[in-house]
């Protein structure tokens, strides 16, 4: 399996609810073993990342107490259907007060993405997203 890393901005996430630029590493797996190759078109969140987290994203309380600042930021792979594996979500960079299991609840609660594409074909790609607390209203 070879890597391409891929920097693009949410722009859903950081233009909306952000107002930053994020990076997101894509790593992509040849699934048709001809060679690997750039990917054309990277998974798309339905209606966009940055709204879902306003709409979804709730401040744990805990967190809430201790006045906790800081990004999680969640790893997953979405296959080529557009579904998230629940077995690969994992926290890369947690801040913990709740906030790691927050970005985990609302990762393995979003719905079917639109998948990456190499060569036109769907492909698997794994995927980072940072969640931002406390939350922007």
């Amino acid at each position: 399996m070879k890597k391409f890393v891929l920097l693009i901005g949410l722009f859903g996430l950081s233009g909306i609810v952000y107002g930053q630029r994020t990076e997101v590493n894509v790593e992509l797996k040849d699934l048709t073993n001809r060679g690997s190759e750039p990917i054309e078109t990277s998974p798309q969140y339905p209606g966009g990342i940055g709204a879902y987290l306003s709409k979804h994203q709730r401040y744990p309380e805990q967190a809430r107490q201790n006045q906790v600042k800081g990004m999680v930021l969640v790893n997953f792979q979405i296959d080529s259907r557009g579904y998230i594996q629940d077995s690969t979500i994992r926290v890369i960079k947690g801040i913990g007060y709740g906030c790691d299991e927050e970005a985990l609840r609302l990762v393995r609660n979003m719905s079917r993405w639109k998948p990456g594409k190499v060569s036109g074909k769907p492909v698997s790609v794994n995927y980072n997203i940072p969640v931002l607390f406390p939350p922007k209203p």
